[in-house]
């Protein structure tokens, strides 16, 4: 048996009160590995290989883009450079590229052959998860609207504005389960968007804390918005031909019946 450990972030940080909790309890599993087993943890998150240094002292293959066993490197969105190949990859991004190593981490592990990913890897994705819709027009939409954390959800914003096109604008919603510290992550998301120098920000206001997203930016056009129906209709006053669109939030804001709605709009 073998494990793997992509990450350690904010998720459900308002059940386990911190990130060292969420931390110890990933890192739980390892403590009940065979010492005949491999641990495939991600080299370029700090916090996870700490924790698990102290509970983990079998054999360990970690992977990452910064570092690691497994250093792969981005060579644009959508393509990887690893141990002298070029594999395309199935999802962009940075975040994307870092779960695929750990995929080829564990082919390494198993001895499975990487040749047959040379031509590239197709995978089937449900609605909200890494979908992405070309539309007329040149418009592309960025579907994410299955969940929403703060790591999840900064990947995606980086995605999106490393997305070739005219405006860049993000539809976004509440983060859940992120307990007290709900606003100050909310407010980074604003901050990250500002960073990233999007051309407009439009938040479905499902909760106060979602508020907190527009008062992380400054001079992105902020929009906030309490009925999904309004913000579809907003979309289509707004929407122009080379625009990309990301949507995402936690599930329960639905999200997805705007992205829904709009693609079946006349």
């Amino acid at each position: 048996d073998h494990c793997v450990i992509t990450n350690v972030g904010t998720a459900h940080i308002g059940l386990l009160g911190s990130v060292e909790a969420i931390a110890q309890a990933k890192c739980e599993l390892l403590a009940e590995m065979p010492t005949s087993s491999v641990a495939v943890l991600n080299h370029d998150n700090q916090r996870l290989m700490t924790t698990a240094a102290t509970v983990w002292q079998g054999q360990t293959l970690t992977y990452g883009l910064e570092g690691g066993d497994l250093q792969g490197q981005l060579l644009s969105p959508q393509t990887l450079s690893i141990e002298g190949r070029q594999l395309p990859l199935p999802l962009a991004g940075n975040h994307n590229a870092l779960n695929y190593l750990a995929a080829l981490a564990v082919a390494k592990i198993v001895g499975v052959d990487w040749s047959a990913l040379n031509k590239g890897l197709a995978i089937e994705l449900p609605a909200g998860r890494s979908k992405r819709y070309d539309l007329p027009n040149d418009v592309v939409i960025l579907d994410e609207t299955y969940n929403a954390g703060l790591e999840s959800m900064v990947a995606a914003l980086k995605l999106l504005a490393q997305t070739p096109g005219k405006r860049h604008i993000a539809i976004l919603g509440t983060m859940k389960e992120l307990g007290k510290k709900s606003s100050e992550l909310h407010q980074q998301v604003g901050k990250t968007a500002e960073e990233l120098q999007l051309d407009a920000l439009l938040v479905m206001v499902d909760d106060p804390e979602a508020k907190a997203i527009a008062s992380g930016t400054a001079t992105i056009a902020t929009e906030c918005f309490s009925h999904h129906e309004v913000i579809v209709k907003r979309l289509e006053e707004m929407v122009q031909p080379g625009d990309r669109l990301l949507f995402k939030a936690s599930r329960s804001v639905g999200l997805d019946r705007v992205v829904n709605q709009f693609l079946k709009r006349d």
